[in-house]
């Protein structure tokens, strides 16, 4: 019989790597938590030069793979988009500004702000500029999108709707290749610098009650949203919840709505396939 792999996920791969630079702050010597930390500063840096590059290739695959009326759907996308950030903001901050104030003693702050200049500094850095800004990414792949979705078989063949497709294949390939196996080391570096400089615990104390309440409004926030969506599309919203928790995870572990485009986009592709199955 064959052995059945164990798969972690993404969050307990991140928990355990939070875990592990918490211990190498705390017991290993500083040359060792300087290496942990340059090597954590290295993926820091090429993280920033390919989010850009998802935004383009996933936003603009993403509108050019919608038929028509493209434009009128982006347009309701994005008013929907700002619409619930905008009451999701405020609500952020209504809790924020009533709740957060009692978890945050004069004591923990100070001791917060005495260290604020005390990271590890790594052993070298490289400077790795992105292609461009993400404002300017995001608006060139709407462009290129719009154009795509409206112009593909009309007023231009497919060699730039193919070029896109491969470069989006080619992101994704980044993402799960390097991005995300390697994110973990990103965190363990990032936590090995907070623990040796003493940071972390006078953080943490004050953090995890910080975190709690963001768990309890994420959950809150996406239940309204996805019982509206429901109730508009007729389906179930728990199960469309369910079908969305692989994207949640991902955008919980990477903290980049770009790195979880693709997910979405893969459970929305699933979601329309069985729908058509069920209605053939």
């Amino acid at each position: 019989m064959e052995k059945k792999k164990i798969k972690i996920g993404l969050v307990p791969k991140l928990i355990i790597a939070i875990i592990i630079g918490i211990l190498f702050g705390q017991f290993l010597p500083e040359g060792f938590c300087r290496f942990v930390v340059t090597l954590s500063g290295f993926f820091s840096t090429f993280l920033k030069f390919v989010i850009p590059l998802m935004i383009l290739a996933y936003v603009t695959m993403g509108i050019a793979d919608l038929s028509q009326g493209a434009g009128k759907l982006l347009l309701i996308t994005v008013a929907l988009a700002y619409g619930s950030t905008l009451i999701a903001g405020s609500a952020s901050y209504l809790v924020s500004s009533s709740l957060f104030p009692h978890f945050m003693s004069e004591g923990a702050l100070d001791q917060i702000a005495a260290t604020a200049d005390a990271s590890l500094t790594p052993f070298f850095s490289i400077t790795l500029e992105p292609v461009m800004d993400t404002l300017s990414a995001v608006a060139l792949a709407f462009v290129m999108g719009l154009c795509l979705s409206s112009m593909r078989g009309k007023e231009m063949g497919n060699s730039l709707y193919n070029g896109m497709s491969d470069f989006s294949k080619i992101i994704d390939k980044v993402l799960h290749t390097i991005i995300i196996p390697l994110l973990p080391l990103y965190i363990c570096g990032t936590f090995t610098d907070m623990t040796i400089s003493g940071k972390t615990f006078a953080i943490l104390s004050i953090l995890w009650k910080v975190f709690l309440v963001v768990i309890i409004m994420h959950l809150i926030c996406i239940t309204i949203q996805f019982v509206i969506a429901g109730t508009v599309s007729k389906k179930n919203p728990f199960t469309l919840i369910k079908n969305q928790i692989p994207g949640y995870t991902t955008a919980l572990g990477t903290q980049s709505s770009a790195a979880t485009i693709r997910s979405t986009w893969n459970v929305q592709r699933r979601m329309a396939y069985v729908s058509r199955s069920a209605t053939s």
